[in-house]
C-alpha cells in the first residue's frame, strides 16, 4: 500500500522547512492565475487577518485554509509539485512583494517579519541567513516561456510595465495592494504578512512516488482552475513516457502532443482535416511513439 505524509502546516512552517526545495516540473502547465484570482486571494486573506478592517478583532488562534499541495521527492531530492502549483507560485509572489516593502524599516516587528519572509523565499545557511541566489522554488515548465521572469522577480523584487507575463502582472497587483494597505494601516503593516505566514494553512501531501502523486493529482483541482481531461492525460502520459525518454526535447514533444489534443478538444469548429494539417508531425510522432513502445495497450489495460 502506498504511503502518504499528510501534515497540516502554516505557510511559514512549510516554506521554511529545510526539506522544502520545490520544483515545478517540465510537464506542468504554465502559470494560469490572473488578476481575478489574485484579487480574490487578497480580499480573502485581508478579511481574515483584519476582520471588519480592525486588526484588534483578529483571533490569534484562527486559521484560514488555502488548500492542498501534492508533491513527491524526485531523484534529485527536490519536492516535485504535482498539484498546487498555482497557489504556491502566487504565495511566493505575494510574500516577495511584502518583503520588498520593508526596505529600511528598523522597528523590531518589521525586522523579524522581513527575516521570516526571507526564510520562506530563499534557502538559508545553518545560522538562518538567506542566500539571495538560492530560491526555495524552481521551474522547469517546458511550455512556459516566462518562467525565468518569475525566478528573476523573486530574486530581485523588481519588474517593469513592459513585462506582460502573468507573473509580472500579478506581482505588480500585489505591490499596489500593499502600497494601499501601508497607507491605511502604517502602524500595523507587519501584522498582515505575519498573519499570512502564521495563520494561513496549507495541506502538504507528500507521496512516496510519482505514480501515487499523479493519482492524487487526477482527483484534485487548483482553486478556480479545474484540471481538464488533457491535463490528466498529460500526467498519465508522462508516467509512461518518463521511462523511455529523458531528454527535455522529447518531453517537450510530449507536451506539444497534449497541447494539440487540447486544441482539438476546445475548438469544435476545427474539422478533422484542419487538426491533422496543423498537427500532422505531432500526431505522427505520438502514434509512432505509442506503437514503438507498446504503450497504447499498456495504458488501455491499466485504465480500463
Amino acid at each position: 500500500m502506498s504511503k502518504l505524509n499528510i501534515d497540516q502546516q502554516t505557510i511559514k512552517e512549510l516554506f521554511q522547512n529545510k526539506r522544502s526545495d520545490f520544483l515545478i516540473p517540465d510537464y506542468q502547465r504554465p502559470y494560469a492565475w490572473g488578476l481575478d484570482e489574485c484579487q480574490t486571494l487578497w480580499d480573502d486573506i485581508f478579511t481574515f487577518a483584519f476582520p471588519d478592517g480592525d486588526e484588534s478583532k483578529f483571533n490569534i488562534d484562527d486559521e484560514y485554509f488555502l488548500g492542498p499541495i501534492v508533491t513527491f521527492k524526485n531523484e534529485r531530492g527536490k519536492l516535485e509539485i504535482i498539484d498546487g502549483q498555482q497557489r504556491l507560485t502566487t504565495l511566493m509572489l505575494l510574500l516577495r512583494a511584502f518583503y520588498e516593502h520593508f526596505g529600511n524599516m528598523k522597528d523590531s516587528s518589521s525586522v523579524k517579519t522581513a527575516e521570516a519572509i526571507a526564510g520562506c523565499i530563499w534557502k538559508t545557511n545553518e545560522f538562518g541567513a538567506p542566500n539571495m541566489e538560492q530560491l526555495k522554488i524552481d521551474s522547469e515548465v517546458s511550455t512556459d516561456d516566462d518562467k525565468d521572469e518569475f525566478l528573476n522577480i523573486l530574486k530581485s523584487g523588481r519588474t517593469n510595465d513592459e513585462q506582460r507575463s502573468r507573473y509580472a502582472q500579478n506581482y505588480r497587483f500585489f505591490t499596489k495592494q500593499i502600497d494601499k494597505f501601508l497607507q491605511e494601516y502604517p502602524s500595523y503593516f507587519a501584522y498582515l504578512p505575519a498573519r499570512i505566514m502564521n495563520n494561513c494553512i496549507l495541506l502538504p501531501i507528500e507521496a512516496e512516488s510519482q505514480d501515487t502523486a499523479l493519482r492524487i493529482f487526477s482527483t484534485l483541482n487548483d482553486r478556480g482552475k479545474p484540471l481538464s481531461d488533457t491535463d490528466i492525460f498529460k500526467a498519465q502520459f508522462y508516467k509512461y513516457y518518463e521511462g523511455f525518454a529523458t531528454s527535455k526535447g522529447r518531453k517537450r514533444e510530449g507536451t506539444m502532443i497534449a497541447d494539440a489534443l487540447e486544441i482539438a478538444q476546445n475548438h469544435n469548429d476545427f474539422t478533422e482535416s484542419d487538426i491533422i494539417a496543423r498537427n500532422k508531425l505531432i500526431i505522427d510522432s505520438f502514434i509512432n511513439f505509442l506503437g514503438g513502445n507498446h504503450l497504447l495497450n499498456d495504458w488501455t489495460a491499466n485504465n480500463a
